[in-house]
């Protein structure tokens, strides 16, 4: 079998390179760029099974190895060794730390599994990790370990006959998509970073060194050019939400086979031949390596946002560059070297080992904390910016438990009340403390289900068992509390109210709807109900304005001074464009005096911005939550900007009608 170059497969592999890099910048119409990896794996399985198969099999292990080793690793080690220099400067500890095991483990081809195992729904954002793009690079290694000693011990046992050779990679074929079509069901991440699920894209392209080619003629240039329009049908119509790779990565597979059969002079041919797609092809290699970190490292230092459609347009160019001069300067030079395998297979062996353990210091070291002072890594860490002290426990027999007590003390306060929610109700505990000492009012928390479900509402969460069993548990036995208990004069409500309304919400006939009204109309307005008839007040707390992205990794490198240029800032146009529906379904449960709407936005977004900072504090914990360990007099001017003190006062701040509610209205003027 010949090994020739085919300049045809470069051209694929630009396009395959194009539509990955375009995915990760966002370019509209690229949304199922991701396809370009499976075109990638076709490729390579071809190419390795060719090589392989070239000289009847009798390639010997250490020389393919060795010439594996020059291929991947010069460019790899490079562009790992830039992300750890890089990452010095632009990453916090934490992540820092998480940048050096993931260099550990990709150096050793181990990449995949160390994503599959250590990023999901509670780690931050995938898509901010500087190494995430080497999971396939891991597939593709993993492979390359079993493969040639498969095909070789079946090319000798079937003493040089094909059928033997092809029938073991058919079985091979079709236990890993079998594989992929199970995980995509039971469990997709695993299904994604595997290699057992991706190796049947990978013996696809091996089975095309045994088909006999087409040759010219109309038969092959249509091959081509079904195969081609498969793997741009792809490009422009999969989606991440879809099941991958099962059946939906069938169309790249099959798409890039179709084109790398024929080996014929087509027209098709030609045109991926093409100088310029060619040339891309070429430095397909590098431009995968260093497009991500590239787009990566930018978001880190301009915030975690996306660049826009300009600093994009720059960023692939720059990618680009760089890929040229890591092609031009790396991988030729390494790949033209005239070295004995064994000596390749050492030198390879020390370079990983050198970077690995780079890597791994970074990792001992923990992110080199003393980079950064420790109050600025504390801004980093939920668990600290949610540490605040209970100041007391009482005991609460109705509901036959204690609960965390703060404001006025309980035995000595003029009134009490109590504040029940999520952790959203969780986070103004420290503000209303900070309140209720001013207004000599004490409050218990009510750490439980949303107030909105439990009577003929609830939250459809089919994976939690008995949630709604609890829910509605958790407020009659609340309810039935406020009936015997004259002490408590108001009740404060609180919520991640726009979440809960974009969830699925089923009312008790099993009706299923995404309605906020539903959720807000009916579950709120029936508790108020409920509240009023044992006669005590409602304070519905409004959401506090939050980013949606979060914020707290740009102020810390801010206040750190290390290279960063970020925006702390939170646009209030967005922010009320946002909320705006909730604001006026909450405001609507506003029918007497004694319900009373506290609307955060006002007073916390007064002009074209919202407030990120108070008396020289950042106010936020994460994307949606106000911080716990603010200083008390923050507390306390926080408290005010939100409208808490008149709520506790029993006057009607913020009442607001659906009717004549609107973000232009509102986002002018503060308390």
């Amino acid at each position: 079998m010949k090994s020739d170059y085919r300049p045809d497969i470069d051209g694929l592999r630009a396009i395959a390179v194009v539509a990955v890099v375009f995915f990760h910048f966002d370019v509209p119409g690229f949304r199922g760029g991701f396809a370009g990896v499976d075109v990638f794996l076709v490729i390579s399985g071809y190419l390795i099974t060719r090589l392989l198969m070239a000289e009847g099999g009798g390639l010997s292990l250490v020389e393919f190895y060795g010439r594996r080793m020059r291929r991947i690793l010069p460019a790899m080690l490079v562009m790992i060794c830039f992300s750890l220099v890089a990452g010095w400067f632009l990453l916090l500890p934490g992540d820092y730390e998480g940048l050096g095991r993931s260099a550990a483990y990709s150096t050793f081809g181990l990449g995949n599994y160390y994503f599959l195992w250590n990023t999901g729904y509670f780690d931050r954002e995938a898509a901010l990790l500087p190494l995430l793009h080497l999971w396939s690079l891991g597939v593709e290694e993993q492979f390359y370990l079993v493969w040639p000693l498969l095909l070789l011990v079946a090319n000798r046992l079937s003493r040089g006959r094909q059928l033997p050779v092809v029938a073991l990679i058919c079985i091979v074929a079709l236990v890993s998509f079998s594989i992929a079509l199970n995980l995509v069901e039971a469990d997709p991440k695993q299904a994604f970073y595997v290699p057992f699920s991706r190796a049947w894209e990978l013996t696809i392209g091996g089975l095309l060194v045994f088909a006999p080619p087409k040759g010219r003629g109309r038969t092959s240039k249509w091959f081509e050019l079904s195969g081609l329009g498969l793997v741009v049908a792809s490009i422009l119509f999969l989606s991440p939400s879809q099941p991958f790779p099962g059946v939906f990565a069938l169309g790249p597979v099959i798409g890039a086979a179709l084109v790398v059969w024929p080996r014929s002079q087509s027209t098709i041919s030609a045109v991926l031949a093409s100088a310029p797609l060619r040339s891309t092809g070429r430095i397909s290699y590098s431009l995968y390596l260093w497009h991500w970190p590239i787009l990566v490292f930018f978001r880190h230092y301009i915030g975690t946002a996306m660049p826009s459609a300009v600093e994009s347009c720059v960023l692939v160019a720059v990618a680009w560059l760089v890929a040229y001069l890591s092609w031009r300067f790396i991988e030729e030079p390494v790949r033209r070297l005239r070295a004995p395998p064994s000596s390749v297979l050492l030198a390879g062996a020390a370079a990983v080992a050198m970077v690995c353990l780079s890597a791994n210091a970074v990792f001992e070291a923990r992110g080199f904390t003393s980079r950064i002072s420790k109050q600025v890594e504390a801004m980093r860490s939920l668990d600290v910016m949610w540490d605040w002290s209970c100041p007391q426990m009482v005991s609460i027999a109705e509901l036959g438990s204690t609960f965390c007590a703060f404001g006025a003390p309980w035995d000595k306060a003029a009134r009490h009340a109590v504040l029940w929610g999520d952790s959203h109700a969780e986070h103004l505990a420290p503000l209303l403390d900070s309140a209720g000492k001013r207004e000599n009012t004490a409050f218990f928390l009510y750490r439980a289900c949303p107030a909105a479900f439990g009577e003929g509402v609830h939250r459809d969460f089919p994976d939690l068992a008995g949630y709604r069993e609890s829910c509605s548990s958790s407020r009659k036995a609340a309810v039935a509390m406020l009936k015997q208990r004259n002490d408590i004069y108001l009740v404060v409500l609180s919520a991640a109210w726009t979440s809960l309304a974009d969830t699925n919400v089923l009312a008790d006939n099993g009706e299923r709807q995404t309605s906020k009204v539903l959720l807000l109309r009916d579950g709120l307005r029936s508790l108020i109900q409920e509240v009023e008839r044992a006669d005590r007040r409602v304070a519905i707390i409004g959401q506090v304005p939050g980013p949606g992205l979060d914020l707290t990794s740009c102020a810390a490198m801010l206040e750190s001074g290390m290279l960063r240029r970020c925006s702390t800032e939170m646009n209030s146009e967005q922010v009320f464009r946002i909320w705006s529906p909730m604001v006026s379904a909450l405001a609507s449960l506003v029918h007497d005096n004694n319900v009373v709407f506290v609307d955060p936005l006002k007073g916390m977004c007064p002009d074209r911005h919202c407030a990120t900072y108070v008396n020289g504090e950042f106010i936020y914990r994460d994307g949606s939550h106000i911080r716990r360990n603010l200083k008390p007099e923050t507390d306390e001017a926080v408290a005010r900007m939100m409208g808490l003190y008149p709520a506790l006062k029993g006057q009607e701040q913020n009442r607001l009608s659906a009717a004549n509610t609107t973000p232009s209205q509102t986002a002018g003027k503060s308390n």
